[in-house]
């Protein structure tokens, strides 16, 4: 639980600055896990670390000095960072940040905000199918297995999904039964029973609410179901059948290549296409990229041609997964940078 001035602080940074003013309202909640406040005073030195990638560093009150490597930029006030922000060194290397006058602060971890924009993008283009079913996805997206797949495949999920209703009192699955499908609540809630060999009778273990799931220990072991779940109230559950599920899970969609393989393809006749902010482009981009913001992908597409190859890349690759996911299912030939331009060790441009 965050203080009233941190809230303050934080609604600020969503209304004001570049990318946060980008997100919809319904990821605003989770920008709290992406960043840290930091209040100074004047002549305060702070030592700050970059996470893998390249952090971005705001300015929300005051003005100070940033330093890196020996070089200072000088912040006079909160504006200068608005709409470019401060980009750090990734670790090991430390900036060392000067109090000019009392300050707050902002360290973005990058990659995790990545996740958000990318997570935005997939929600928008269901919401353009199916308005209903989008609002069900969040719920699709924080069970257990769909937490440790890129959000494009949790896309994919969703859309290969089928709906049930099963009235209270009523079993969605049985123990001893075949493991066929997974399953998520997106409504209602449910309880959890087994019997072990030390067991006379079935003991309850757990309760489900929406978002929680079940199914997924006997699609993995490829055993029978260990557990009897049982609805508490009429429920509404999205059920993955079991081929969809292993492919989902051991064949992923997106074509992913190394740098080594990308600069190879780009030495050819590939195309780079960099779909992060304008901004970001501007600091650092492969040459020869087209710009092509995640956001505007899907009105630009014509611009592109169907007779070339392309090699897609963001800032660590998460972006750029979601844009080939949206490009291979309109007919394109493209892969997506492994590590995006965080991991690229040859020749950039900058524009400024």
């Amino acid at each position: 639980m965050i203080s009233v001035k941190m809230e303050r602080v934080l609604d600020t940074l969503t209304t004001h600055y570049m990318p946060f003013t980008l997100l919809s309202k319904e990821r605003l909640p989770e920008v709290v896990n992406t960043v840290r406040f930091i209040e100074m005073r004047e002549g305060e030195i702070f030592q700050i670390t970059g996470g893998e990638g390249k952090d971005y560093l705001f300015v929300i009150e005051g003005a100070l000095n940033v330093i890196t490597e020996g070089n200072v930029r000088c912040i006079d006030g909160p504006e200068e960072t608005r709409k470019s922000p401060i980009i750090l060194n990734s670790k090991p290397s430390t900036s060392t940040v000067v109090a000019r006058s009392n300050c707050i602060i902002c360290h973005a971890d990058r990659e995790m905000l990545d996740e958000l924009i990318s997570w935005d993008e997939i929600v928008h283009m269901m919401e353009e199918t199916n308005e209903e079913l989008a609002g069900q996805l969040d719920k699709i997206r924080n069970s257990l297995v769909f937490r440790r797949l890129p959000s494009e495949m949790v896309e994919l999920a969703f859309s290969k999904m089928r709906t049930i209703k099963v009235p209270k009192g009523e079993a969605a699955v049985e123990q001893g039964g075949e493991g066929d499908s997974y399953y998520i609540i997106t409504e209602g809630s449910a309880e959890v029973y087994s019997i072990t060999l030390y067991d006379d009778e079935p003991q309850k273990i757990a309760d489900l609410v929406e978002g929680d799931a079940f199914g997924c220990e006997a699609l993995i072991s490829g055993g029978t179901r260990s557990e009897t779940v049982i609805m508490k109230e009429d429920s509404v559950l999205s059920v993955l059948d079991k081929g969809d599920f292993e492919e989902i899970i051991k064949n992923p969609l997106i074509k992913t290549v190394n740098q080594t393989i990308a600069k190879s393809m780009l030495d050819t006749d590939y195309v780079p296409i960099d779909v992060r902010y304008a901004e970001e482009y501007d600091d650092s981009h492969i040459p020869n990229a087209i710009l092509m913001p995640l956001f505007e992908l899907r009105n630009r597409l014509d611009e592109l041609d169907k007779t070339k190859r392309y090699v897609v890349y963001c800032h660590a690759g998460s972006r750029s997964s979601v844009a080939t996911l949206v490009l291979a299912q309109n007919q394109f030939d493209v892969v997506s940078l492994e590590g995006g331009i965080r991991d690229w060790e040859h020749e950039t441009n900058s524009l400024e």
